[in-house]
């Protein structure tokens, strides 16, 4: 039965490619991906724009948070905030999500989609009274714990994965990955996982399905778990995140340098930096060196 589920989901997103591709009359040659902060991305594939747990404005002391300039324009709905068509919530923890300036960026974009699991959804109905107002624009999806939930939004295929958060303590959280096919290009955001609570995950294999940017926490590229990754993602370029905020810039750098990795991850370290991830016209191999970093700034 998991075999036929695989099978059944490779051809569903093998043909969402040809589809979209087909009804836009285009060959997407790049994902632009800008940085936000912490585990927060904006991710473009020709017109279209979704942002992974990028709303958000306190990283606890811990991580990177957006600076201020940007939440106003988080709240408001400016560039690069305006025409996102979905974003994505991978758990109600505040360097992921913030209910507030979700209520203000919802309002200020009235055509945007939100997929999250029901934790967020009721954070957002406990401190913020505008909720009714984007309440028809959310797309609850918690599946069982390792189970997961297809979901089609406007031509945006959507696997929402319930993996459970990295941390034991954390069991309770409602915890989700998501692997998004946008205009063909297929995005894999982790969420807090690592790859053990990912290789509990029941009825799919994400290698199988082609991956072209997995945003790995950064638990996934260290040692023997970046070689697990290799074998349960197995993406076209990796991206980590949710490093530590104070962590230096040649420590960051010899770890990349070091993982395990194939390719080897690239790593952001200025906020609101962007790079173009070419896709059609560039297929590199697994072991192509001059992908191995990617740092940019300090």
């Amino acid at each position: 039965m998991i075999f036929l589920k695989t099978i059944l989901l490779t051809l569903f997103f093998g043909l969402s490619t040809i589809f979209v591709n087909g009804q836009n009359n285009q060959t997407v040659k790049s994902a632009r991906v800008t940085y936000l902060a912490n585990s927060g991305f904006i991710v473009q594939v020709g017109y279209e724009k979704v942002l992974f747990d990028g709303i958000f404005q306190n990283g606890m002391n811990r991580y990177i948070e957006p600076d201020e300039n940007t939440v106003e324009l988080m709240k408001n709905g400016l560039h690069p905030f305006d025409d996102i068509d979905v974003f994505f919530v991978s758990n109600f923890h505040a360097d992921h999500f913030d209910p507030y300036v979700a209520t203000r960026f919802m309002l200020n974009n009235e055509e945007v989609k939100m997929v999250c699991p029901q934790q967020v959804i009721n954070k957002m109905k406990i401190f913020t009274s505008d909720f009714p107002k984007i309440a028809d624009r959310i797309i609850e999806a918690t599946p069982m714990a390792n189970q997961y939930d297809r979901v089609l939004i406007e031509g945006f295929e959507i696997l929402a994965m319930h993996v459970k958060h990295e941390k034991i303590e954390n069991d309770h959280v409602e915890n989700m990955s998501y692997l998004v096919s946008i205009n063909g290009v297929k995005l894999f955001h982790s969420g807090d996982t690592d790859p053990e609570t990912l290789d509990d995950l029941k009825g799919i294999n994400i290698s199988d399905l082609g991956v072209d940017i997995a945003f790995l926490n950064d638990k996934y590229g260290v040692g023997r778990a970046a070689k697990k990754t290799n074998k349960l993602v197995d993406a076209r370029y990796n991206v980590l995140m949710h490093f530590e905020k104070y962590i230096a810039p040649k420590t960051l750098e010899n770890f990349v340098e070091r993982s395990k990795l194939k390719p080897r991850p690239h790593v952001f370290q200025i906020r609101n930096a962007y790079q173009d991830f070419y896709i059609n016209d560039f297929y590199p191999e697994k072991n192509d060196e001059h992908l191995s970093l990617t740092l940019i700034g300090n």
